[in-house]
C-alpha cells in the first residue's frame, strides 16, 4: 500500500512538473510573440556594432600561394617524390620552430625578420604541394613565397635529402579576399550575440516574471470561488471605428464564444446575489489594465438583457472609463457632481437603450477628480446615494478603482453588498493579488469570487487582433462625455426622478431626497 501511494504520489508530483513546463513554454513563446522586437533591436544593435568595429580595425591580409611539384634531383620513381611531397609536409613545422627557414628567408630578402606567416599542405596521394605566405604587404607576401620555394629544398635537405621544388601554379601579386568575408561573418556573429542575448533576457522575465496564469494557484492561495473564465478577444484597432476597437458584448464583432462565456459567468453571478438577497455589486481587480472596467459593462448589459433593472457607476474618479467603453464622448457630471450636491441622480444618469432587453440599464458615469476620492467614497452623501439606486434597480454595479494600489474600492466596500475580483491571466503577481483581495475583505463585504479574465492557455482566445480599449496610467486622466444617441428619458428614468424645486435652485438635502413609497 505504501509503495502505491509513493507511486501515486511521485505521478502526480511528475504531471505537476509536466504542467509547470508546459505552461513555462507557452508563456515563451507568448513572450517572443509579443516582444519580438526586443530580439530584433538587440541583433541589429549587435550586428552594427560588429560591422562598424570589423571594418574599423580591419587590416587587410594578402595571401600568396603557389603549388608545387617536389622532384628528386637523380630522378627517383614517382612514389618516392609523392613520400618526399608527404614528408616535406610534416616536417615543415619543425622546420618553421627551429627558425631555420625564416632566417634564410629574411637573409635573403635583406630583412630583420620574415614579414608573414607561412604553411604548407601536401596533396594526398601526389608530388605536389601547396605553399602559402600572408601578411599585410602584398608585394612582399610574393617576395617572401619566391624566397621559400627558393630556399626550401636547402633547409630540408638535412632531412628528406636532395629535392628540388616545380612551380605549377602560383599566385602571383596577390588580392585582398578576405575583407568582405571577414566583414559579413563579424556582423552575422554580432547578431546572433544579440539575438541569443534577446532570448536570455526574455527566458529570465518569463521565468522570474511569478504571474497567475491558472485557477490553481488562485485556489492555492486564496479562498476565492471561481466563478468563471474569459478568453482573451482580440480586436483590431480602428480609428474611425473606435466602438469596435473595444471587448463590449454589444460589438457585433466579438466572437461568440466569449459571449457564451461571459454569459455562463453573469448568470453564476446573479445566481449567487439572488440566493443571498443582494443587490449592490463592486468590481475591482489588483492593478489597472486588467480589464474590470469591460467586465463592468458587460456584466451590466447581459443583467438588463436578462430582465434585470441595472445601474452601473463608474467609481473611478482617477481614471473613470465607463464612458469610453460604451463608446460616449462629451461631458457628464460625474459621480463628484452629484455627491458635492452640484446635480441630482436624475441628471447625472444616462438611460441605455438596449434591443430586445426586457429589462433596463442606467449609468452614472465618472469624471476625473482632483484631491482624495476616498474621501468622497467614504461619505455619508456616498452612504445615502448607495441607499437611492438600490430602490431603483434590481443591480448596482459599482466599477472602482484596483484595490492592491488605492483605498478606493475598500472604503466603498463597507457600503456594498458583494464584490467580485477580476485577475488578469499572466499579469498581476499573486503578492498583489492576496494584497488587493484582503484590503477588500477587510471591509467585511461578501467575496463573491474572481474571474480570470483574457486567458491565453485555450489557445490564445478568439477574435481577429489586438485591443481592449488602449492602455492607460493611473496619473494620466482621460475626459469622456455624453454621446447624444445613447441619451433617452423612458419610463425607467421617470421613475427614478426626484423631485425639483421651480427655482432651479439645488443642495445637498434636495440631491438625496428620495420618493416616499406609499
Amino acid at each position: 500500500m505504501d509503495e502505491m501511494r509513493e507511486k501515486s504520489g511521485k505521478e502526480q508530483q511528475g504531471e505537476i512538473e509536466k504542467i509547470d513546463l508546459i505552461e513555462f513554454l507557452r508563456s515563451f513563446q507568448y513572450g517572443i510573440k509579443k516582444m519580438w522586437w526586443l530580439v530584433l533591436v538587440l541583433a541589429l544593435i549587435f550586428g552594427l556594432n560588429s560591422y562598424i568595429k570589423a571594418r574599423k580595425n580591419y587590416t587587410p591580409v594578402y595571401t600568396a600561394s603557389a603549388t608545387v611539384a617536389v622532384t628528386t634531383i637523380d630522378g627517383s620513381p614517382a612514389y618516392q617524390n609523392n613520400a618526399s611531397a608527404q614528408q616535406m609536409a610534416d616536417v615543415f613545422p619543425y622546420i618553421l620552430t627551429s627558425g631555420v627557414l625564416k632566417d634564410v628567408v629574411a637573409k635573403d630578402m635583406k630583412l630583420d625578420s620574415v614579414p608573414g606567416s607561412i604553411s604548407v599542405k601536401a596533396e594526398e596521394g601526389t608530388n605536389m604541394l601547396t605553399i602559402s605566405v600572408s601578411g599585410t604587404n602584398a608585394e612582399l607576401s610574393y617576395k617572401t613565397l619566391k624566397s621559400v620555394i627558393k630556399n626550401y629544398p636547402e633547409v630540408a635537405q638535412f632531412v628528406l635529402g636532395n629535392t628540388t621544388l616545380k612551380i605549377l601554379d602560383e599566385t602571383g601579386v596577390p588580392d585582398d579576399t578576405t575583407k568582405q568575408g571577414v566583414i559579413s561573418s563579424s556582423w552575422k556573429r554580432g547578431a546572433l550575440k544579440g539575438a541569443i542575448i534577446g532570448l536570455v533576457i526574455l527566458f529570465l522575465y518569463v521565468l522570474t516574471r511569478r504571474t497567475v496564469k491558472t485557477g490553481k494557484e488562485i485556489k492555492t492561495h486564496l479562498n476565492l470561488v471561481d466563478l468563471g473564465t474569459l478568453p482573451e478577444v482580440h480586436v483590431k484597432k480602428r480609428n474611425k471605428e473606435s466602438f469596435y476597437n473595444s471587448v463590449n458584448v454589444l460589438n457585433k464583432r466579438i466572437p461568440q464564444g466569449y459571449l457564451e462565456a461571459f454569459r455562463k459567468v453573469g448568470i453564476k453571478v446573479m445566481k449567487q446575489m439572488e440566493e443571498e438577497e443582494f443587490k449592490t455589486l463592486l468590481v475591482t481587480s489588483s492593478v489597472p489594465e486588467e480589464g474590470k472596467t469591460a467586465f463592468s459593462v458587460n456584466l451590466a448589459i447581459i443583467e438588463a438583457k436578462l430582465g434585470k433593472n441595472v445601474i452601473l457607476v463608474d467609481c473611478d474618479m482617477r481614471r473613470p472609463s465607463v464612458a469610453k467603453a460604451m463608446n460616449q464622448e462629451g461631458e457628464f457630471p460625474g459621480l463628484q457632481a452629484v455627491l458635492q450636491g452640484k446635480v441630482k441622480i436624475s441628471e447625472a444618469m444616462t438611460t441605455i437603450e438596449l434591443e430586445k432587453c426586457p429589462g433596463s440599464l442606467q449609468i452614472l458615469y465618472g469624471k476625473t477628480t482632483e484631491g482624495s476620492s476616498s474621501d468622497l467614497l467614504e461619505s455619508k452623501q456616498m452612504e445615502r446615494l448607495i441607499s437611492i439606486l438600490k430602490k431603483k434597480a434590481d443591480l448596482v454595479i459599482f466599477d472602482t478603482a484596483p484595490s492592491e494600489m488605492l483605498a478606493d474600492a475598500p472604503v466603498l466596500a463597507r457600503y456594498l453588498d458583494a464584490a467580485v475580483y477580476v485577475i488578469r491571466y499572466d499579469y498581476a503577481k499573486m503578492r498583489q493579488i492576496r494584497m488587493g483581495v484582503e484590503n477588500i475583505s477587510m471591509s467585511g463585504i461578501h467575496m463573491l469570487g474572481y474571474v480570470l479574465n483574457r486567458d491565453r492557455s485555450t489557445g490564445g482566445g478568439y477574435g481577429y487582433g489586438y485591443g481592449y480599449y488602449g492602455r492607460y496610467r493611473y496619473g494620466r486622466y482621460g475626459r469622456y462625455g455624453r454621446y447624444g444617441g445613447y441619451r433617452h428619458y423612458s419610463r425607467y428614468e421617470k421613475q427614478f426622478d426626484e423631485p425639483e424645486e421651480e427655482t432651479g435652485a439645488v443642495n445637498q438635502k434636495e440631491v438625496f431626497t428620495e420618493t416616499k413609497e406609499n
